[in-house]
Protein backbone atom coordinates (compact mmCIF):
# COMPACT_ATOMS: atom_id res chain seq x y z
CA UNK A 1 0.00 0.00 0.00
CA UNK A 2 0.55 3.75 -0.70
CA UNK A 3 0.68 5.93 2.67
CA UNK A 4 1.74 9.35 3.37
CA UNK A 5 4.84 9.76 4.21
CA UNK A 6 6.30 11.45 6.93
CA UNK A 7 8.30 13.26 4.24
CA UNK A 8 8.20 14.38 0.71
CA UNK A 9 7.42 11.71 -1.44
CA UNK A 10 10.31 12.18 -3.84
CA UNK A 11 13.05 12.74 -1.08
CA UNK A 12 12.25 9.33 0.49
CA UNK A 13 12.52 7.23 -2.81
CA UNK A 14 15.88 9.31 -3.60
CA UNK A 15 17.17 7.94 0.09
CA UNK A 16 15.52 4.24 -1.09
CA UNK A 17 17.72 4.53 -4.61
CA UNK A 18 21.27 3.28 -4.10
CA UNK A 19 19.83 0.53 -2.27
CA UNK A 20 17.08 -0.05 -4.45
CA UNK A 21 18.81 -0.12 -7.70
CA UNK A 22 21.77 -2.09 -6.20
CA UNK A 23 19.07 -4.76 -5.39
CA UNK A 24 17.21 -4.50 -8.68
CA UNK A 25 20.38 -5.25 -10.55
CA UNK A 26 19.69 -9.39 -10.68
CA UNK A 27 16.12 -8.83 -11.62
CA UNK A 28 16.57 -6.50 -14.68
CA UNK A 29 19.85 -6.51 -15.41
CA UNK A 30 21.63 -8.78 -17.70
CA UNK A 31 24.73 -7.16 -18.42
CA UNK A 32 26.15 -5.64 -15.28
CA UNK A 33 29.99 -7.65 -15.33
CA UNK A 34 32.51 -5.70 -17.17
CA UNK A 35 32.47 -8.50 -19.58
CA UNK A 36 29.35 -7.87 -20.75
CA UNK A 37 28.61 -4.72 -22.77
CA UNK A 38 25.90 -3.26 -22.54
CA UNK A 39 24.02 -0.76 -24.94
CA UNK A 40 22.57 1.16 -22.48
CA UNK A 41 22.96 1.55 -18.82
CA UNK A 42 21.16 3.89 -16.76
CA UNK A 43 22.57 5.26 -13.03
CA UNK A 44 25.54 3.34 -14.26
CA UNK A 45 23.42 0.19 -14.18
CA UNK A 46 23.38 -2.04 -17.13
CA UNK A 47 20.22 -3.01 -18.89
CA UNK A 48 19.82 -6.24 -20.21
CA UNK A 49 20.80 -6.24 -23.95
CA UNK A 50 17.82 -8.87 -24.52
CA UNK A 51 15.40 -6.31 -23.20
CA UNK A 52 17.15 -3.63 -24.68
CA UNK A 53 16.59 -4.83 -27.89
CA UNK A 54 12.77 -5.34 -26.96
CA UNK A 55 12.11 -1.81 -26.91
CA UNK A 56 14.50 -0.46 -29.64
CA UNK A 57 12.00 -2.68 -32.06
CA UNK A 58 9.08 -1.20 -30.33
CA UNK A 59 10.67 2.07 -31.04
CA UNK A 60 11.12 0.94 -34.86
CA UNK A 61 7.82 0.30 -35.13
CA UNK A 62 6.61 3.65 -33.14
CA UNK A 63 8.78 6.03 -35.33
CA UNK A 64 9.70 3.74 -38.51
CA UNK A 65 13.01 2.24 -39.06
CA UNK A 66 13.68 4.85 -41.34
CA UNK A 67 13.58 7.21 -38.25
CA UNK A 68 16.82 9.74 -37.21
CA UNK A 69 18.77 7.02 -34.50
CA UNK A 70 18.54 10.37 -32.18
CA UNK A 71 15.04 10.03 -32.56
CA UNK A 72 15.24 6.11 -31.87
CA UNK A 73 17.15 6.84 -28.77
CA UNK A 74 15.45 8.73 -27.01
CA UNK A 75 12.44 6.78 -27.83
CA UNK A 76 14.21 3.62 -26.37
CA UNK A 77 15.64 5.82 -23.51
CA UNK A 78 12.31 7.09 -22.46
CA UNK A 79 11.19 3.44 -22.32
CA UNK A 80 13.83 1.84 -20.92
CA UNK A 81 13.57 4.82 -18.21
CA UNK A 82 9.84 3.83 -17.36
CA UNK A 83 11.06 0.42 -17.38
CA UNK A 84 13.70 0.75 -14.77
CA UNK A 85 11.50 3.00 -12.41
CA UNK A 86 8.53 0.35 -12.42
CA UNK A 87 10.97 -2.74 -11.22
CA UNK A 88 12.55 -0.27 -8.78
CA UNK A 89 9.33 1.64 -6.99
CA UNK A 90 7.61 -2.01 -6.76
CA UNK A 91 10.78 -3.45 -4.86
CA UNK A 92 10.79 -0.20 -3.19
CA UNK A 93 7.12 -0.77 -1.80
CA UNK A 94 7.47 -4.33 -1.59
CA UNK A 95 5.21 -5.32 -4.43
CA UNK A 96 4.61 -9.03 -4.83
CA UNK A 97 3.07 -10.72 -7.57
CA UNK A 98 0.58 -13.43 -6.94
CA UNK A 99 0.76 -16.91 -8.31
CA UNK A 100 -2.51 -15.72 -10.29
CA UNK A 101 -1.01 -12.91 -11.68
CA UNK A 102 1.78 -14.34 -12.46
CA UNK A 103 -0.12 -17.02 -14.16
CA UNK A 104 -1.58 -14.35 -16.32
CA UNK A 105 1.50 -13.43 -17.31
CA UNK A 106 2.89 -16.85 -18.40
CA UNK A 107 -0.17 -17.29 -20.26
CA UNK A 108 0.62 -13.31 -21.75
CA UNK A 109 3.96 -14.43 -22.78
CA UNK A 110 2.80 -17.46 -24.19
CA UNK A 111 0.04 -15.97 -26.35
CA UNK A 112 2.69 -13.37 -28.13
CA UNK A 113 5.15 -16.04 -28.26
CA UNK A 114 3.23 -18.05 -30.66
CA UNK A 115 2.57 -15.57 -32.62
CA UNK A 116 5.77 -13.77 -32.75
CA UNK A 117 8.26 -16.11 -31.62
CA UNK A 118 10.06 -16.71 -34.73
CA UNK A 119 10.62 -13.12 -35.37
CA UNK A 120 11.74 -12.41 -31.43
CA UNK A 121 14.35 -15.35 -31.50
CA UNK A 122 15.77 -13.94 -34.55
CA UNK A 123 16.47 -10.17 -32.74
CA UNK A 124 17.57 -11.50 -29.72
CA UNK A 125 14.25 -11.38 -27.65
CA UNK A 126 13.52 -14.93 -25.70
CA UNK A 127 10.48 -16.14 -23.50
CA UNK A 128 12.37 -14.09 -20.50
CA UNK A 129 12.56 -11.08 -21.92
CA UNK A 130 9.00 -11.41 -22.62
CA UNK A 131 8.22 -11.96 -18.84
CA UNK A 132 10.45 -9.19 -17.68
CA UNK A 133 8.91 -6.41 -19.67
CA UNK A 134 5.15 -7.94 -19.09
CA UNK A 135 6.16 -8.72 -15.21
CA UNK A 136 7.18 -4.87 -15.32
CA UNK A 137 3.82 -3.84 -16.76
CA UNK A 138 1.73 -5.77 -13.84
CA UNK A 139 3.93 -3.93 -11.05
CA UNK A 140 2.73 -0.84 -13.16
CA UNK A 141 -0.88 -2.30 -12.39
CA UNK A 142 -0.10 -2.89 -9.08
CA UNK A 143 1.30 0.16 -8.23
CA UNK A 144 -1.75 1.87 -9.34
CA UNK A 145 -3.96 -0.19 -6.96
CA UNK A 146 -1.57 0.16 -4.09
CA UNK A 147 -1.76 4.10 -4.47
CA UNK A 148 -5.57 4.11 -5.56
CA UNK A 149 -7.04 1.57 -3.52
CA UNK A 150 -8.13 0.96 -0.13
CA UNK A 151 -5.77 2.33 2.53
CA UNK A 152 -3.87 4.03 -0.72
CA UNK A 153 -2.98 8.09 -0.03
CA UNK A 154 -5.33 9.12 -3.44
CA UNK A 155 -7.94 6.12 -2.14
CA UNK A 156 -10.55 6.34 -4.50
CA UNK A 157 -14.49 6.64 -2.47
CA UNK A 158 -16.16 3.64 -2.22
CA UNK A 159 -18.98 5.38 -3.37
CA UNK A 160 -17.45 6.90 -6.49
CA UNK A 161 -16.39 3.13 -7.91
CA UNK A 162 -19.93 1.87 -6.63
CA UNK A 163 -21.56 5.08 -8.64
CA UNK A 164 -19.25 4.17 -11.84
CA UNK A 165 -20.46 0.52 -11.69
CA UNK A 166 -24.15 1.70 -11.33
CA UNK A 167 -23.60 3.94 -14.65
CA UNK A 168 -20.95 1.99 -16.50
CA UNK A 169 -22.28 -1.92 -16.18
CA UNK A 170 -25.12 -4.13 -15.99
CA UNK A 171 -26.09 -7.17 -14.43
CA UNK A 172 -28.13 -9.95 -16.15
CA UNK A 173 -28.84 -13.28 -16.84
CA UNK A 174 -29.70 -14.79 -20.21
CA UNK A 175 -30.39 -17.57 -22.79
CA UNK A 176 -29.27 -17.18 -26.19
CA UNK A 177 -30.65 -18.58 -29.23
CA UNK A 178 -29.42 -18.17 -32.60
CA UNK A 179 -31.05 -17.40 -36.13
CA UNK A 180 -27.91 -19.05 -37.64
CA UNK A 181 -27.22 -22.60 -38.64
CA UNK A 182 -24.27 -24.75 -40.00
CA UNK A 183 -24.98 -26.26 -43.25
CA UNK A 184 -23.89 -29.34 -45.34
CA UNK A 185 -20.92 -27.60 -46.46
CA UNK A 186 -19.39 -26.72 -42.74
CA UNK A 187 -21.00 -22.90 -43.41
CA UNK A 188 -23.07 -20.54 -40.95
CA UNK A 189 -26.05 -20.02 -43.23
CA UNK A 190 -29.23 -17.71 -41.83
CA UNK A 191 -32.46 -20.13 -40.70
CA UNK A 192 -35.54 -19.94 -43.05
CA UNK A 193 -37.55 -17.37 -42.38
CA UNK A 194 -40.51 -18.99 -40.76
CA UNK A 195 -37.93 -21.33 -38.24
CA UNK A 196 -36.93 -17.36 -37.12
CA UNK A 197 -40.66 -16.30 -36.97
CA UNK A 198 -41.15 -20.09 -34.97
CA UNK A 199 -38.43 -19.39 -32.26
CA UNK A 200 -38.81 -15.40 -31.64
CA UNK A 201 -42.49 -16.34 -30.77
CA UNK A 202 -41.06 -19.27 -28.46
CA UNK A 203 -38.82 -17.11 -26.49
CA UNK A 204 -41.65 -14.71 -26.17
CA UNK A 205 -43.76 -17.14 -24.89
CA UNK A 206 -41.11 -18.32 -22.83
CA UNK A 207 -40.63 -14.46 -21.49
CA UNK A 208 -44.22 -14.31 -20.42
CA UNK A 209 -44.58 -17.85 -18.43
CA UNK A 210 -41.04 -16.37 -16.49
CA UNK A 211 -42.89 -13.23 -15.92
CA UNK A 212 -45.83 -15.18 -14.68
CA UNK A 213 -44.08 -16.66 -12.28
CA UNK A 214 -45.06 -20.37 -14.01
CA UNK A 215 -41.02 -20.87 -14.61
CA UNK A 216 -37.90 -19.74 -13.74
CA UNK A 217 -35.15 -18.54 -16.18
CA UNK A 218 -33.11 -22.28 -15.24
CA UNK A 219 -36.58 -24.08 -16.28
CA UNK A 220 -37.02 -22.25 -19.13
CA UNK A 221 -33.84 -23.10 -20.13
CA UNK A 222 -34.48 -26.66 -19.80
CA UNK A 223 -37.57 -26.37 -21.92
CA UNK A 224 -35.63 -24.30 -24.55
CA UNK A 225 -33.19 -27.39 -24.68
CA UNK A 226 -35.74 -29.80 -25.34
CA UNK A 227 -35.64 -28.15 -28.89
CA UNK A 228 -31.88 -28.08 -29.42
CA UNK A 229 -31.10 -24.14 -28.24
CA UNK A 230 -28.77 -23.53 -25.29
CA UNK A 231 -29.75 -25.52 -22.15
CA UNK A 232 -27.77 -23.31 -19.56
CA UNK A 233 -28.55 -20.18 -17.82
CA UNK A 234 -25.37 -17.37 -18.29
CA UNK A 235 -24.90 -14.69 -15.82
CA UNK A 236 -23.43 -11.83 -17.06
CA UNK A 237 -22.00 -8.17 -15.73
CA UNK A 238 -21.61 -6.38 -18.79
CA UNK A 239 -19.23 -2.91 -19.47
CA UNK A 240 -20.84 -0.36 -21.99
CA UNK A 241 -17.63 -0.51 -23.83
CA UNK A 242 -17.36 -4.19 -23.82
CA UNK A 243 -17.99 -5.89 -27.54
CA UNK A 244 -18.62 -9.51 -26.82
CA UNK A 245 -22.42 -8.60 -27.30
CA UNK A 246 -24.04 -6.94 -30.38
CA UNK A 247 -23.59 -2.86 -30.79
CA UNK A 248 -26.36 -1.29 -28.48
CA UNK A 249 -26.83 -4.43 -26.39
CA UNK A 250 -25.41 -2.71 -23.19
CA UNK A 251 -28.59 0.20 -23.77
CA UNK A 252 -31.25 -2.63 -24.71
CA UNK A 253 -30.12 -4.15 -20.81
CA UNK A 254 -30.29 -1.16 -19.55
CA UNK A 255 -34.23 -0.40 -20.89
CA UNK A 256 -35.29 -3.38 -18.74
CA UNK A 257 -36.86 -2.92 -15.72
CA UNK A 258 -35.18 -5.34 -13.15
CA UNK A 259 -36.41 -8.95 -12.50
CA UNK A 260 -38.39 -8.55 -15.64
CA UNK A 261 -37.80 -10.86 -18.41
CA UNK A 262 -37.28 -9.38 -21.68
CA UNK A 263 -36.55 -10.84 -25.24
CA UNK A 264 -33.60 -8.98 -27.29
CA UNK A 265 -33.12 -9.69 -30.85
CA UNK A 266 -30.12 -9.10 -33.31
CA UNK A 267 -29.15 -9.72 -36.84
CA UNK A 268 -28.11 -13.49 -35.60
CA UNK A 269 -29.11 -14.15 -31.80
CA UNK A 270 -32.08 -13.81 -30.03
CA UNK A 271 -31.69 -13.48 -26.14
CA UNK A 272 -34.44 -13.96 -23.32
CA UNK A 273 -33.04 -11.86 -20.26
CA UNK A 274 -33.54 -11.00 -16.77
CA UNK A 275 -31.50 -7.48 -16.01
CA UNK A 276 -30.01 -7.67 -11.88
CA UNK A 277 -28.98 -5.01 -9.79
CA UNK A 278 -25.67 -5.79 -7.54
CA UNK A 279 -25.85 -3.86 -3.98
CA UNK A 280 -22.41 -2.63 -3.14
CA UNK A 281 -22.23 -5.57 -0.75
CA UNK A 282 -22.25 -7.91 -3.77
CA UNK A 283 -19.65 -10.42 -5.08
CA UNK A 284 -20.60 -8.42 -8.68
CA UNK A 285 -19.78 -5.37 -7.60
CA UNK A 286 -16.50 -6.56 -5.59
CA UNK A 287 -14.98 -8.62 -8.61
CA UNK A 288 -15.17 -5.46 -10.57
CA UNK A 289 -13.65 -3.47 -8.07
CA UNK A 290 -9.88 -3.76 -9.39
CA UNK A 291 -11.24 -3.07 -13.41
CA UNK A 292 -13.11 -0.09 -11.94
CA UNK A 293 -10.27 1.66 -9.88
CA UNK A 294 -7.75 1.27 -12.87
CA UNK A 295 -10.51 2.89 -15.49
CA UNK A 296 -10.85 5.62 -12.75
CA UNK A 297 -7.57 6.06 -12.28
CA UNK A 298 -6.36 5.74 -15.93
CA UNK A 299 -2.68 6.76 -16.39
CA UNK A 300 -2.17 8.92 -13.06
CA UNK A 301 0.29 6.59 -12.13
CA UNK A 302 2.69 7.48 -14.72
CA UNK A 303 3.62 10.83 -13.43
CA UNK A 304 4.38 9.11 -9.79
CA UNK A 305 6.28 6.72 -11.44
CA UNK A 306 8.81 8.81 -13.52
CA UNK A 307 8.75 11.77 -10.72
CA UNK A 308 9.83 8.40 -8.54
CA UNK A 309 13.51 9.01 -9.19
CA UNK A 310 15.95 10.85 -11.35
CA UNK A 311 17.56 8.44 -14.17
CA UNK A 312 20.31 9.49 -16.77
CA UNK A 313 21.08 7.31 -19.39
CA UNK A 314 23.92 5.95 -21.62
CA UNK A 315 24.33 4.66 -24.65
CA UNK A 316 26.96 2.81 -26.53
CA UNK A 317 26.26 4.05 -30.16
CA UNK A 318 28.20 1.07 -31.39
CA UNK A 319 26.01 -1.28 -30.12
CA UNK A 320 22.60 0.53 -30.28
CA UNK A 321 23.49 0.83 -34.63
CA UNK A 322 24.16 -2.73 -34.57
CA UNK A 323 21.30 -4.10 -32.76
CA UNK A 324 19.40 -1.34 -35.25
CA UNK A 325 20.91 -3.08 -37.91
CA UNK A 326 19.94 -6.41 -37.13
CA UNK A 327 16.21 -5.28 -37.05
CA UNK A 328 16.53 -3.63 -40.40
CA UNK A 329 17.81 -6.58 -41.91
CA UNK A 330 15.28 -9.15 -40.46
CA UNK A 331 12.18 -6.41 -41.19
CA UNK A 332 14.03 -5.85 -44.81
CA UNK A 333 14.66 -2.32 -44.46
CA UNK A 334 18.66 -2.51 -44.94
Amino acid sequence: MFYKPKAPFKKIISLLLIATVLFSVAAFSGCAQKEAACAVTLNEVGISNDVFVYFLDEATVELGTDAKPKDLEENVLSKLSTYFKTNSLAQAHNIVLSIGEKSEISEKVNGYWSMFGGYYSSIGVSKETLTKVFTAEAYRDKLMLSYYGEGGTEEIPLSRLYAYFKSNYVLFQSVTGYFTQTDEAGLTVKLPDNEIEALVLKFQGMADVVNSGEKTLEETAEFLAEDGLQSNVQTVVLHKDDTSYPAGFFNKIKEIDTRYAAVIGTSEYIFLVIRAEADANSTFFKDKKTEIIKLLAGDGIDPIIEGAYTVEGDVDSTLFNDYLQVIKTIKGDK
